[in-house]
């Protein structure tokens, strides 16, 4: 059963308006009622800390829970999750625990069309948690908004993997919180690969000394898709560190804004941080936009920031062709060259296999 709306929230939602990415000139528009979802999202598991709904928690993760800013890709995207969640998880990693792995399956078909999922991760001290994501469907007429909200206290390691399929018929909107105490440590590896119309945002605050956090991100837009990717990384502690790193290709007449912010706060010293893209366009009709941001109010600080978007190298496509391969393979071949330093950071080959198998599809190729 979902949970009942009091008035004031159901007002409240409603009085946000829809969203208008002025970038993509896209407008937004999110259902006010949603279906339930009826599938079991937990695949396997090796931690006991993990229930498949977040919406009757004890009281002591209400704190966690309740964010008084603004994170992610908007309000009403929050609020959605928030209020009509119809599935979602916690993981709660005991402290000192360190073989913890996690498969979800966000999956959507003919009977469970729409995934609102609100999501919490708690991972306690000294611990260690791999968590795996998938997002598929079977060609129907989709919808998915999630919210995830992560705490990562002291001495912490976590590793994320999250692989986004869907196909054209389906609309994806992720929006991730990241807090990362003292010494610990948060990988994520982000690819997308499906939707016709996405949104991606992360935002990342690192609070203690010597914390860390990497993002690497990889994406495909084909025919006339639309994505919009937002990744903010605020460094609060001493030597902390802070990278996000972007790949992607885009074909036809797809459209691909990049947006990425690393803000060092005064008091953070000693601390690094880097943002940067590399996009390969495939046609003259495509549209990639990169709006790359430093903020800073620390002197003692490392921060570097790079966005380049470009055409195939003809001398790699004579080499190519040269070899008896035709125009189209040798493109993605070259496309698959630079997706390869991420992909080798997936600590699955045969996931790596599927990756590449459906970027081939995609782009055209065997």
């Amino acid at each position: 059963m979902l949970r009942e709306l009091t008035n004031k929230e159901l007002q409240e939602y409603k009085s946000i308006p829809n969203p208008f990415w002025k970038r993509i000139k896209e407008e937004i528009l999110l259902p006010e009622d949603v279906l339930s979802y009826n599938k079991n999202i937990i695949l396997d598991k090796k931690t006991d800390g993990i229930i498949d709904s977040i919406r009757n928690l004890d009281i002591r993760y209400m704190k966690y829970l309740n964010t008084n800013k603004r994170y992610g890709l908007g309000e009403k995207f929050l609020r959605l999750s928030e209020y009509f969640s119809n599935t979602g998880f916690l993981i709660d990693v005991s402290p000192n625990s360190r073989e913890n792995k996690v498969n979800i399956d966000f999956s959507i078909d003919k009977k469970n069309p729409m995934i609102i999922d609100h999501n919490l991760i708690v991972c306690r001290e000294n611990s260690n948690l791999d968590l795996y994501i998938k997002y598929e469907d079977d060609e129907t007429n989709g919808f998915h908004n999630g919210f995830t909200k992560i705490y990562v206290e002291k001495g912490c390691n976590i590793n994320i993997y999250k692989v986004q399929k869907y196909s054209k018929n389906t609309e994806n909107f992720d929006s991730n919180v990241v807090f990362v105490e003292e010494n610990a440590n948060v990988n994520i590896i982000d690819i997308q690969l499906g939707s016709k119309l996405k949104g991606i945002n992360y935002n990342v605050e690192l609070i203690g000394d010597n914390s860390s956090c990497e993002i690497k991100s990889l994406y495909t837009g084909t025919e006339d898709d639309k994505m919009d990717f937002s990744y903010d990384i605020k460094f609060l502690g001493k030597r902390t560190n802070g990278y996000v790193e972007s790949k992607g290709a885009l074909s036809d007449n797809a459209w691909k804004v990049f947006r990425s912010t690393i803000n060092f706060v005064k008091g953070c010293k000693k601390s690094r941080g880097g943002e940067s893209e590399y996009v390969t366009l495939l046609s003259k009709n495509v549209k990639a936009h990169a709006i790359p941001a430093l903020f800073c109010t620390e002197d003692d600080v490392i921060g570097e920031h790079a966005a380049s978007a470009g055409q195939i190298d003809d001398n790699k496509m004579f080499y190519l062709m040269s070899r008896g391969l035709d125009k189209n393979i040798a493109k993605i071949l070259i496309v698959e060259s630079t997706f390869k330093p991420i992909l080798d950071r997936l600590p699955n080959e045969r996931m790596r296999e599927e990756i590449v198998k459906h970027v081939r599809r995609m782009l055209g190729g065997k």
